[in-house]
């Protein structure tokens, strides 16, 4: 697999600019194109308001959601026209549908989709930020980026999460262009003798060894090492793991599922998304 085409989400103007600015690093390393894509949502009105403003209402919320994507179209191209890359704008409408179904079916052409790290105050009508609906619903590997300016180079010393799981085969061979690329690759695994083993699989049935195999056959060297964590602190271990040996890159499988109205993730899932500091490659 090569990363060829990038699709950023472009979801407010807050995280517009380092999202911009983490796909321009992203092509330039692997000479790739960039689309900047901005979902309009669909207004949302309270069935409190009286009918006689429904309106008006709508119209402020469309008017204001075309000054919010005007915004951040001129904040894409700005960033983008200096740097060199191939990039193209796209801006949908959500209408009937919504905001994470349109990213999923512009998602599914592209090699890799950047979006933001999780906002709870996002689409609180569900209680899910169309990041994390977006990532169940795509067939491509999802980078989060962490809500912070200037976050620096994503992939010169990467943390791969490993339980021998679907999920994490998954996001180890979608990262294959980053980990070829890496300085550095560290394969985290979690458990003790005799206890579950994170995931659906047991210690001594976890074919860690074999993935070390696999990727070497790739170019990729990578070292193995176990944290000992129980299965409800490996989210809060891989994060301490990710600082402690000044990694840049996450690598995980995204564990999750529909159930009414919400999401349920695993929590190592959700702890990761919602602590990290640093860029997080997660396939489903």
């Amino acid at each position: 697999m090569t990363i060829k085409t990038i699709l950023v989400h472009l979801d407010t103007e807050a995280q517009a600019l380092a999202l911009t600015q983490a796909a321009i690093g992203l092509a330039k390393t692997f000479s790739a194109h960039v689309i900047g894509l901005h979902v309009l949502p669909n207004p949302f009105i309270s069935a409190a308001v009286p009918a006689d403003v429904v309106g008006e209402l709508i119209e402020a919320q469309r008017q204001a959601n075309e000054a919010a994507a005007k915004s951040i179209g001129e904040t894409f191209q700005t960033a983008m026209a200096p740097s060199g890359v191939s990039f193209e704008w796209a801006k949908d409408e959500a209408l009937s549908e919504t905001t994470a179904s349109l990213v999923i079916r512009h998602g599914n052409t592209a090699d890799l989709v950047v979006v933001g790290q999780p906002d709870r105050t996002i689409n609180l009508i569900d209680g899910i930020a169309t990041s994390e609906e977006s990532m169940l619903g795509l067939g491509r590997p999802v980078l989060f980026v962490p809500n912070k300016p200037g976050v620096p180079s994503t992939g010169k010393r990467v943390l791969l999460a490993w339980n021998g799981s679907r999920e994490a085969a998954r996001a180890a061979f979608d990262a294959l262009p980053f980990l070829k690329k890496a300085e550095d690759v560290q394969i985290f695994t979690a458990g003790s003798p005799g206890s579950g083993f994170w995931g659906s699989l047991r210690d001594e049935a976890a074919p860690t060894a074999g993935i070390a195999a696999a990727l070497s056959r790739h170019g990729v060297k990578a070292t193995l090492f176990n944290a000992k964590a129980a299965p409800s602190e490996v989210g809060t271990a891989l994060l301490a793991e990710a600082k402690e040996r000044s990694c840049d890159l996450i690598v995980m499988g995204g564990y999750g599922h529909w159930r009414v109205r919400e999401i349920v993730f695993g929590g190592a899932t959700r702890g990761v998304l919602e602590g990290t500091t640093i860029p997080v490659l997660m396939s489903h």
